[in-house]
């Protein structure tokens, strides 16, 4: 699926936000083609060790390379989590 014409398209029918869900090959294909404006990740007080557990994102080659840092927007807790909200196409030092 070409997500940026699909996100253009949403955009002429007067979409301005888009919240989006999904697993490892969802966020790879977003965050590697350099569409998504935030992400949101929670970190929670679990560990997940298993081989085969979903992972964030898949191997890709990502805008600014592995040593670019998204920057960070906020930091607050809900219960035992904290949701932590990234900027992934505003870099920090």
């Amino acid at each position: 699926m070409d997500f940026k014409a699909m996100l253009e398209d949403l955009a002429t029918r007067g979409v301005k936000r888009l919240m989006v869900e999904g697993g490892g090959q969802l966020h790879t294909q977003f965050l590697s083609q350099g569409l998504a404006d935030e992400v949101h990740l929670a970190v929670a007080p679990l560990l997940v060790g298993e081989a085969g557990a979903p992972r964030f994102v898949h191997p890709a080659e990502f805008p600014g390379g592995s040593n670019r840092r998204m920057r960070l927007l906020d930091a607050r807790t809900v219960g035992d989590v904290v949701v932590l909200r990234y900027a992934p196409k505003e870099y920090s030092a």
